[in-house]
């Protein structure tokens, strides 16, 4: 018998739901300071940050991962995130270019 206390970790399948919900409280106010720690505790499965405010809990965010595997419909999910993402990221490319076009045709940059 091993006396090591490193508990056992079986790596994450995606889709599956093969792991336990783990909760962080974070302020908001830890997360304007540092909010690379928050996104970094979030990729692991299941970490789900619970936001404070005043002490009091006002808000949670998980992964994508998280959520999909939670919602039952694991690939319909994720078909709807990527689809939600494609569509913001062809929006944002379209006013980008719009606003380039009109920076090249105004002479005098206002």
């Amino acid at each position: 018998m091993s006396h090591n206390s490193e508990p056992i970790t079986i790596p994450h399948q995606p889709g599956k739901l093969d792991f336990q919900i783990v909760e962080k409280e974070v302020s908001v106010t830890q997360f304007r300071r540092k909010p690379s720690a928050v996104w970094a505790y979030l990729e692991t499965a299941g970490h789900v940050i619970i936001f404070t405010r005043r002490g009091k809990r006002d808000c949670a965010i998980m992964s994508i991962e998280t959520h999909a595997c939670l919602s039952g419909d694991y690939e319909k999910t994720m078909r709807e995130a990527e689809e939600a993402a494609a569509k913001w990221r062809a929006e944002r490319k379209t006013r980008r270019q719009k606003a380039k076009e009109a920076k090249q045709h105004d002479p005098c940059g206002s």
